[in-house]
């Protein structure tokens, strides 16, 4: 997200371009002395002051809304968190009892006794992101040092979210264990543009294994 210093400036620029479009469209309404020279003029002007207008529209609407989105943030971030991993526990206990264990593991398939019939690969994958103000709170805790609990708790979020999805479709493709899984993260925000979006892919793999 761009800062707050760059969105005044887009504001404020947006809103003079519209003032000197259209005051160009009034002067040359006023100089041109036939009919046939003012559809011709508002021709050229017209679509330029349209885009204006719609950048201008856009500024204001962002300028009054943005508060109100952070104050959301403020106020329910931490209980979307808490109740997206009351969800993500519901949902983990359902797979489990479809499975009768937890079918995700690390292991290679050493232990396995008997046939396979076949093998599959199994992924999902998640992007997930901390509110403005929870990105506040981290940078709080970085003037200070040491742990940066919030963060911690929106990755934890993120990867619970990665393994439930791996679950769910290993249950939809008829596996009856996950073996090898791994888990990646990746910042989605790239070096280039250190101020953009702040989010984290969690990619989840492994292998899928139905027994003969």
């Amino acid at each position: 997200m761009r800062s707050i210093g760059a969105r005044v400036r887009t504001l404020t620029a947006s809103l003079l371009l519209s003032v000197l479009l259209f005051s160009g469209v009034v002067m040359a309404q006023e100089g041109v002395s036939s009919s046939e020279e003012l559809p011709w003029m508002i021709c050229c002007f017209g679509p330029f002051l349209l885009i204006s207008l719609v950048f201008a529209v856009f500024g204001i609407l962002w300028a009054f809304f943005y508060p109100i989105m952070f104050l959301y943030g403020v106020v329910f971030s931490e209980r979307n968190l808490n109740r997206r991993m009351s969800d993500l526990v519901l949902r983990e206990r359902a797979s489990i009892e479809h499975f009768g264990k937890d079918p995700l593991s690390t292991l290679k398939g050493d232990h396995i006794i008997g046939g396979v019939k076949e093998t599959g690969l199994v992924y999902a994958s998640i992007v997930y992101s901390p509110s403005h103000w929870q990105l506040m709170i981290a940078w709080i805790n970085q003037i200070f040092g040491g742990r940066i609990d919030v963060i911690h708790r929106v990755i934890s979020v993120g990867r619970a979210e990665a393994k439930q999805r791996l679950r769910e479709q290993a249950q939809a493709a008829g596996w009856d264990d996950v073996l090898n899984v791994r888990i990646d993260t990746a910042e989605m925000t790239p070096a280039s543009k250190p101020k953009g979006t702040k989010a984290v892919e969690v990619f989840a793999y492994g292998t899928g294994i139905k027994f003969g």
